[in-house]
């Protein structure tokens, strides 16, 4: 289940695939997802499963198929690593949504060359703006100082939660400061940053493919 929020007056669908739909701009936005990677971990001899890349790709096709945006915002780490087979099921997945224009923010571990980039139909930007908004693929030193509001991604945000006794459950998060929000890692096997929650004005866990407001100001 979905949670829609408002930020400056236009409307934000965060859902539970760790995804971000922007309803004024029909835009769908993710970050980090990493594909690649358990690739990158088979070739140097550390196991990891091999249908982690399909899966981020199924998931990312069944959220174009019912929200139908006519943007794919990519907020960086969007190939964990040198370049490996495990590409060309995302080039294949682009060939097929001609019509989605398709935007990356260039990550830390986006260091393929730029033709396999443009091949696959992907705009590149250090920093994408459009309004009052900017997408970046790092959180900013210091919200406060902003003059957009960014959204961006690459800690991974989690937070985690205590029960009675001992018990305790790492979720992940998007995660409000006033000025930024950080979104959680959209690909698998990318683990969790814990981030304190009085650093945030709204916290918004995922949990059993429900998105929970968690704290909220």
């Amino acid at each position: 289940m979905s949670l829609t929020i408002k930020i400056k007056n236009n409307h934000w669908t965060l859902l539970p695939e760790r995804a971000l739909f922007w309803k004024e701009k029909k835009t769908l936005i993710a970050g980090d997802l990493h594909l690649g990677k358990s690739g990158h971990f088979r070739k140097s001899g550390i196991a990891a499963p091999q249908q982690i890349n399909q899966t981020n790709l199924d998931r990312l096709e069944r959220l174009v198929h019912q929200l139908q945006p006519e943007r794919l915002l990519l907020l960086g780490d969007l190939f964990h690593s040198d370049y490996n087979r495990e590409w060309f099921p995302f080039e294949e997945w682009c060939t097929k949504h001609p019509d989605l224009k398709k935007i990356l923010v260039a990550g830390n571990h986006d260091t393929l060359h730029e033709t396999l980039y443009r091949q696959a139909g992907l705009d590149i930007h250090e920093e994408f703006i459009d309004g009052a908004f900017e997408f970046n693929h790092k959180p900013a030193g210091s919200a406060d100082k902003l003059v957009n509001f960014r959204f961006c991604g690459h800690i991974h945000p989690g937070v985690k939660l205590k029960g009675k006794g001992r018990q305790s459950l790492r979720l992940p998060c998007f995660y409000r400061e006033k000025h930024q929000m950080i979104l959680p890692a959209f690909g698998e096997f990318t683990g969790l940053h814990l981030l304190d929650t009085d650093g945030a004005e709204c916290i918004y866990t995922i949990a059993n493919r429900k998105v929970v407001s968690l704290k909220e100001n």
